[in-house]
């Protein structure tokens, strides 16, 4: 069980400082390693995963905001949230594979509903549904 009043940063004992670019991704991944996890925004969660930071800590997390709503609008569309998962290889799931199980149950008990999102690929969705 992850401790969520440390943050990414802490967890990993790997500080990156201050963000050498100023692109809002670079940004706003810098800004919430720092932060304790319980603090992070739904944004910041879909954005560290979009960039691969931390995801032993935060796709729990994200498996838990899809199964009350599986196309939740984090910030730019229905299913931005979900998409960043899809994006994801298989093999980014390795240190949760439960957190894979109960993701693969909210594709297939929702597949109707994702299907009919114009924002999710299919093929991004029957790799996943494949496994």
């Amino acid at each position: 069980m992850t401790d969520t009043d440390k943050s990414i940063e802490e967890l990993e004992n790997d500080h990156w400082g201050e963000a050498a670019f100023g692109s809002y991704v670079v940004r706003t991944c810098h800004q919430a390693r720092q932060k304790p996890i319980r603090c992070l925004s739904d944004e910041e969660i879909r954005c560290l995963i979009g960039q691969k930071i931390g995801l032993r800590f935060l796709l729990p997390i994200a498996v838990d905001l899809l199964r009350n709503d599986p196309l939740i609008a984090v910030t730019y569309f229905e299913g931005d949230l979900l998409l960043a998962l899809l994006r994801l290889d298989i093999g980014d799931w390795t240190d949760h594979p439960d957190a894979l199980r109960r993701f693969l149950t909210i594709l297939r008990d929702n597949r109707a509903e994702i299907g009919a999102c114009g924002e999710i690929p299919d093929a991004l969705t029957e790799k996943y549904l494949s496994l």
